[in-house]
């Protein structure tokens, strides 16, 4: 049996889920981490040296970073879907993985940190605004991509789609000024259409931290 350990609304732990959506996994999810805790123990600490999440157990193999585990689910159960089977095609998606991540999740991330997760009186509304700009041209390398082919590796969805696209439903739904992205756009209307992605990253997040905390436990069934 599959087990995921990590809050449903965790970035990490978003696009983890939403792979074991599209292949249709049986799986068990353990929510740990944030308001939840559980990373501190002796037993999680074997599984995760970091004490993080996400972190999976698949058949007694544990694996921790969310990335690896998207590869690893990909490699083991996706190959064809989620995992190209020509070996450029999974380079090119090995490529987008990588860059999202590194490059375009980190020029989003501080705008959506400095409005949902910062309280009104103590965010800096000008780094915030010159940051969505930079996160904004920083996706037109993606837009230009996504001007070729429908998806980022080509012509499916892969696993080249999943960080970015699982970012993109927090990206599109902020109280920011957005640059003309038409084919991230189109694209992100394309991954808006997927029933995985439906359940597992369109969820409500809030525009303040007690908005954030309110939706949390509402996605968990906690009062």
């Amino acid at each position: 049996m599959l087990e995921v350990w990590g809050r449903k609304n965790s970035s990490n732990v978003v696009p983890v889920m939403w792979a074991i959506g599209e292949l249709g996994l049986k799986h068990v999810r353990h929510n740990a981490g944030g308001s939840f805790g559980g990373l501190d123990t002796e037993e999680y600490g074997k599984m995760n040296p970091n004490c993080l999440v996400p972190t999976i157990r698949d058949n007694g193999f544990a694996l921790w970073e969310s990335q690896a585990i998207i590869r690893h689910l990909a490699n083991a159960y996706g190959l064809g879907t989620l995992k190209p089977e020509d070996p450029q095609q999974i380079a090119i998606a090995d490529q987008w993985m990588e860059w999202s991540s590194g490059t375009a999740i980190p020029s989003y991330f501080p705008v959506f940190w400095g409005l949902v997760r910062t309280e009104p009186e103590q965010r800096d509304m000008k780094a915030v605004e010159a940051q969505a700009i930079k996160a904004g041209q920083t996706l037109k390398i993606a837009d230009n991509r996504l001007g070729d082919v429908p998806f980022l590796a080509g012509d499916t969805l892969t696993m080249a789609d999943l960080p970015l696209g699982a970012a993109m439903y927090r990206y599109f739904n902020l109280d920011i000024e957005r640059p003309s992205l038409p084919n991230i756009e189109a694209w992100y209307k394309r991954l808006c259409d997927r029933p995985a992605y439906q359940e597992h990253v369109m969820n409500p997040f809030g525009g303040s931290p007690a908005e954030w905390a309110s939706c949390e436990k509402a996605m968990h069934g906690i009062d």
